[in-house]
């Protein structure tokens, strides 16, 4: 075959297979208020220790014998749902975590407020394992306001001609 032949042949073959000539974007662009990924990693992971650790204040209560507020003494324990009361906000912040919310530094902070009510509430009936509750509150409120770090925030489009106008789609 001459080589004349062999050249124009190459020149008209496809790309191999495994060159991509096109881009897909699958994954939608973030909403100012969302946290970034690496803070949402972080915030779910820190609302999952918070669950654990009340479950631990739980478990140190009933193997001490020591009644908190919430959870009421041995022999006349609260209602269920009284008992429940303390994974609320939470469990409510894990599920808003995973499902990418906006705002969740400004509502960790908030849960981490409430949570925080059940330990002042316990710093007279006990006040060790309430001293636990408020570690515990104000570490998740400490990493809630950290985490307003990575929020997304609007950026104005317009900043070079003078006019402030903000576009929902456009985040830095």
């Amino acid at each position: 075959m001459p080589e004349s032949q062999a050249t124009d042949a190459s020149t008209t073959l496809p790309p191999p297979p495994g060159v991509v000539t096109e881009q897909v974007r699958l994954v939608e662009a973030p909403r100012d208020g969302e946290l970034a990924t690496g803070w949402r990693v972080v915030t779910a992971c820190l609302w999952i220790s918070v669950i654990v650790a009340f479950a631990a204040v739980w478990s140190t209560s009933v193997q001490l014998g020591l009644s908190t507020w919430w959870l009421g003494p041995r022999a006349d324990p609260r209602s269920p749902i009284i008992r429940l009361a303390p994974f609320v906000a939470p469990l409510l912040m894990t599920i808003a975590t995973f499902n990418n919310m906006r705002r969740l530094a400004w509502y960790g902070m908030g849960a981490s407020l409430v949570t925080a009510v059940f330990g002042i509430v316990d710093l007279g009936r006990a006040p060790r394992l309430a001293a636990v509750e408020l570690l515990v509150a104000g570490l998740a409120f400490a990493v809630s306001a950290a985490s307003l770090t990575g929020t997304y925030r609007p950026v104005d489009v317009g900043a070079g001609d003078g006019s402030a106008e903000s576009a929902d789609d456009t985040v830095r």
